[in-house]
Formats: C-alpha cells, sequence, structure tokens
C-alpha cells in the first residue's frame, strides 16, 4: 500500500507542476523580462525531471539578472542534479 500512495503523490506532484508550468508560460507572455518567472519556470521543470528545459528557462533568469546569486545557485543546482539524473547513471 506504501508504494501505491508514494506513486500516487508523484503524480500529483507532476501534474500540480504541470499546471504550474503553463501558468507561468502564460504570464511570460506578458512579461517576457521577469527573471522571477523564469526561475519559477526552471524550478517547475526541475520538479518534473525535465532538466533541459530547467537549465535553459534558469539561463534566461541569469541572462535577465547576472548578478543574483540565487539563480546562479539555483542553476548550479540544476546542472548537478541532471548529471546525476543522466541515463549513463542508470
Amino acid at each position: 500500500m506504501a508504494g501505491w500512495w508514494k506513486s500516487f503523490r508523484d503524480s500529483c506532484k507532476y501534474l500540480g507542476a504541470s499546471l504550474a508550468i503553463i501558468l507561468v508560460k502564460r504570464k511570460l507572455g506578458r512579461r517576457p523580462n521577469d527573471w522571477t518567472l523564469w526561475l519559477t519556470l526552471g524550478r517547475l521543470y526541475g520538479v518534473g525531471y525535465q532538466w533541459p528545459q530547467a537549465i535553459d528557462a534558469l539561463k534566461k533568469a541569469r541572462k535577465l539578472d547576472p548578478h543574483n546569486e540565487i539563480i546562479a545557485q539555483q542553476l548550479s543546482q540544476t546542472k548537478e542534479a541532471a548529471k546525476q539524473d543522466s541515463p549513463t547513471k542508470r
């Protein structure tokens, strides 16, 4: 039963992230230079293990605010997570 619950919980988490991605992308259509939206989008893609999209979004955030340490840390952590999750590591 515990395995079923974990699977269900993870599915809900990814579904929520997918919905949030849609909403953030919609806002980006109106505010494409808002680094906070790009940061949020990068984090949401990371929830779904969508590493290339996460890294691209975070790079856009970094370009908009190049001296922001929060973005730099998130980008670094995401790149590391992507490396750890690569198919060659499985």
